[in-house]
């Protein structure tokens, strides 16, 4: 229940993405292959017509997008896991535009007062991609852009944005006509009882089939336009679980070689030690010689066992007196006061450390608890290094195989149409 909870959450949040919104699971995605640019024809000239494609430079991202690409989290794979493998479609440029005029494909839309005629994008061998399959789900941020970015920008953002769409869409195609074309007849069927089955999740969810169709409704989508996003994710989904996954093998040596590339960088731990800390400031007392007979009598009922706590919220000038004098977990070297520092880390677990003295105060320093450092070992992080190899072993696969849809497909591109 909690799993369909979500895919109704995703479904009526149409965003940026929108696509994969009726998810039971991650999708098994295909990542494209690496080539970026143009593509070209045999001959080196450039062309709207392309078999097969050719690596050149990438194009630019703008930073922000580079920050939000940098922090995405990668899924990790195993066989044995009921797990998915999410990837990155963008990453193949769609070919150059050849010279000719736009082509309709459909009635216009309208858009903000405008008609748009709902012009073709990109064949891909036979199957047409229109403005409207692109354009459609990034009207929301579209509107968002316009009203919050320079003229400049905005036209940067939306030709980056539409180009990412505009890739991705392509090699989606390719991989669900591959899919359709060789996933087995019983197979379709459990896709379809699959299917049927998340929709009836949704349909309970939503309270009935009516109520899930006005919501849908609402946020310009419907149920056939769902499912049959859903439908295609799913068939991908199982094509690539029967034809790509089995074929990725790690072997021992081969994750002891990257255990040892790894190692100093991901599982070298340091020592932490979980600081409380009094603080008594001179400037807070006539003269240093009365901060030093309280912070000696703090010291000495903290050593004989008092509440740490109570101590630091009473007498502390400290800013973490509020909590106690709570400084959490630090490593060597972290904290601004290298006496205070040097004093901490040479505390066993649960001890105070005499009086530390400074030019401008006295420190009472606790060793609330202490988490000794080391190198994790090889059997420890096995699996772990294993998810990581297997995922990347994964990904490489699928950037060839893509790659290759690419070389035997017929991808035809009209750029005077974006």
């Amino acid at each position: 229940m909690k799993a369909t909870v979500g895919l109704l959450a995703a479904l009526l949040g149409l965003g940026l993405g929108g696509c994969n919104l009726w998810r039971d699971e991650p999708a098994l995605v295909p990542r494209m292959a690496r080539t970026g640019g143009e593509f070209r024809t045999a001959s080196g000239a450039a062309d709207g017509e392309v078999s097969p494609a050719r690596p050149v430079a990438p194009i630019a991202r703008p930073a922000e997008e580079q920050r939000a690409a940098s922090t995405q989290v990668r899924s990790l794979t195993r066989p044995d896991r009921t797990a998915a493998y999410e990837a990155r479609l963008e990453e193949v440029s769609p070919p150059v535009a050849a010279d000719r005029p736009p082509v309709p494909a459909g009635p216009a839309v309208e858009s903000g007062g405008a008609h748009l005629v709902d012009a073709i994008l990109a064949e891909v061998n036979g199957e047409v991609i229109t403005r409207e399959d692109i354009l459609g789900p990034l009207r929301p941020q579209i509107k968002k852009w316009r009203e919050e970015l320079s003229p400049e920008e905005f036209k940067a953002r939306c030709r980056y944005v539409v180009d990412l769409k505009l890739r991705r869409a392509i090699s989606e195609r390719l991989v669900v006509q591959e899919a359709k074309r060789l996933l087995s007849e019983q197979q379709k069927e459990q896709v379809e009882a699959t299917l049927g089955q998340i929709l009836k999740d949704l349909a309970a969810e939503a309270g009935s089939m009516l109520l899930l169709e006005e919501r849908l409704k609402l946020k310009g989508t419907t149920v056939e336009e769902g499912m049959a996003k859903e439908r295609e994710r799913l068939l991908v989904q199982r094509f690539l679980r029967e034809h790509v996954a089995p074929t990725i093998h790690i072997t021992h040596s081969e994750l002891l070689d990257y255990y040892n590339e790894v190692r100093d960088q991901h599982y070298v731990k340091p020592t932490r030690v979980r600081m409380r800390l009094i603080a008594i400031h001179k400037a807070e007392f006539p003269d240093a010689a009365q901060a030093r007979a309280l912070a000696g009598a703090v010291c000495q009922r903290a050593a004989a066992g008092e509440d740490f706590a109570k101590l630091a919220e009473r007498y502390s000038h400290g800013i973490m007196a509020k909590k106690g004098g709570d400084w959490d977990y630090l490593t060597e070297g972290s904290f601004r006061v290298k006496a205070v520092d040097d004093a901490l880390f040479a505390l066993e677990r649960g001890r105070v450390r005499p009086l530390v003295e400074t030019d401008d105060a006295f420190y009472i320093v606790k060793a609330e608890d202490r988490q000794e450092g080391g190198t994790a070992p090889f059997t420890e992080v096995q699996d772990e290094l294993e998810d990581e190899l297997r995922d990347r072993r994964y990904n490489e696969a699928i950037s060839r195989y893509i790659q290759k849809l690419y070389d035997r497909a017929y991808v035809h591109i009209n750029r005077e149409n974006l």
